[in-house]
């Protein structure tokens, strides 16, 4: 009789898959897709071309630099209009993981955004990883992470009706995270004083400028800690810290724990 051992020092397995991602154009009738319970989360950008798109009871239009979502467990159906096919960008993802980036961006009741030319870099990123094993995961998720966090960015920024002045300084912010950022040029290229654009930025998010950039470069340092091989001193450098000493102690300052003790937990 033979016994098989299992290897109880085996890794799990990562959390997330990438099962797609590509490009597709609706021109052959009938472009019609539907399904009842969806198994999957999938994300698509239109590049150009006009469709609807009827998910749990609701119906949307999803023109050019619009993003809609097949969000997993929904009952949906899209179709393209035949005088304007879709020409699309897409990635199907699976796992638990991803299903935590939805609902903890709250992006599960999201089915449609329009407008939204600076997300279609995501899609870019996932179509040029290919897919089939855990390294493409792995930068999968990081991809899907900072897609997640880029939308819900955008909405909540319409949402709140951020004064023009403050979202073109919430935008440089945000390409900030991995380059120097200087605030007094930036005022002066807007035409606004440093005062008027900290103080209305604090009212926008809740924080000043640097705060706010500081926030989303530890958000940055969380996901390469989880995610990548980099060390604590690369990492710091890559985030435009001045060590590895200053960015530890920023890091536990507003996460809690040290970047070392982070990665420990997160894996």
């Amino acid at each position: 009789m033979k016994t098989e051992l299992s290897d109880s020092t085996a890794d799990p397995p990562f959390p997330f898959r990438l099962l797609h991602a590509g490009w597709g154009i609706a021109s052959e009738a009938p472009c019609r897709f539907e399904h009842v319970d969806y198994e999957y989360v999938t994300v698509e950008y239109v590049v150009q071309g006009r469709g609807l798109l009827e998910s749990d009871g609701r119906r949307f239009e999803c023109g050019a630099d619009s993003v809609y979502f097949l969000h997993r467990r929904s009952n949906h159906r899209y179709w393209t209009v035949p005088e304007a096919p879709w020409h699309k960008l897409f990635f199907i993802v699976d796992g638990p993981l991803a299903d935590l980036l939805v609902g903890g961006y709250r992006l599960d009741r999201v089915y449609a955004v329009p407008g939204v030319p600076q997300l279609r870099r995501f899609f870019e990123e996932m179509r040029e990883l290919g897919y089939g094993g855990p390294a493409i995961d792995r930068r999968a998720a990081v991809i899907f992470h900072e897609f997640a966090e880029a939308c819900a960015g955008t909405l909540r920024e319409a949402a709140e009706s951020v004064r023009p002045e403050i979202a073109g300084l919430k935008r440089a912010l945000d390409g900030s995270i991995d380059r120097r950022f200087r605030l007094e040029p930036f005022c002066e290229a807007a035409g606004y004083s440093p005062a008027h654009m900290i103080r209305h930025f604090r009212l926008a998010f809740g924080c000043p400028p640097y705060e706010y950039l500081m926030r989303r470069r530890i958000e940055a340092a969380q996901r390469l800690l989880t995610y990548s091989r980099k060390s604590v001193k690369e990492i710091a450098e890559m985030l435009r810290f001045s060590d590895q000493y200053y960015f530890s102690g920023c890091f536990k300052a507003r996460v809690g724990s040290s970047p070392s003790r982070y990665r420990r937990r997160s894996r």
